[in-house]
């Protein structure tokens, strides 16, 4: 891996900033998914929960899909700009299980009214699962280790970025 400089880790701080906003995004979502399949909240029209989730979900609908577009279209050009290995993990996990997830649902039975095999519902869980966690503790990593490790790479080989510095 070529030797870094302060405008990359620059870069790769927003890059994974964009991934971590995808994450927090969607986590709502994937948090209310398992509240409802645990059936420890009814989202029904009706209920308190059905409400506040279609009141919020309107409103705050289009400002998220536009954000997490711009976010990951941002997070995946950086990906192929800087070529960072976690990055590009991190890409790969959007794209199959994000972008997969998308694509597949639309010719599943229960998009279409229907109801869904329990396997490929299970499958669709798994992948939604993946696509949070991964874009939640990967950039989570980043910053908390990640980022150190990288700028002691920059300082050059025998340099603890830990270590104090010479009197």
């Amino acid at each position: 891996m070529p030797i870094p400089d302060n405008r990359d880790e620059s870069l790769l701080n927003r890059a994974f900033g964009c991934f971590a906003f995808l994450g927090l995004a969607t986590l709502p979502l994937g948090l209310g998914i398992l509240l409802s399949v645990l059936e420890w909240m009814n989202f029904d029209e009706g209920t308190t929960g059905g409400s506040l989730a279609m009141l919020y979900g309107m409103a705050l609908a289009a400002p998220l899909s536009m954000g997490a577009l711009g976010a990951s279209t941002y997070g995946i050009w950086q990906t192929v700009r800087l070529r960072h290995p976690a990055l590009v993990a991190l890409s790969a996990v959007s794209v199959v299980c994000g972008g997969g997830l998308i694509l597949v649902m639309q010719y599943t039975p229960g998009w279409n009214g229907g109801t869904d095999p329990p396997a490929l519902d299970y499958g669709m869980g798994i992948a939604f699962g993946l696509y949070i966690t991964a874009n939640l503790f990967i950039p989570a990593w980043w910053f908390i280790v990640g980022r150190r490790h990288y700028r002691s790479e920059a300082s050059g080989p025998g340099h603890n970025a830990l270590s104090a510095p010479p009197h």
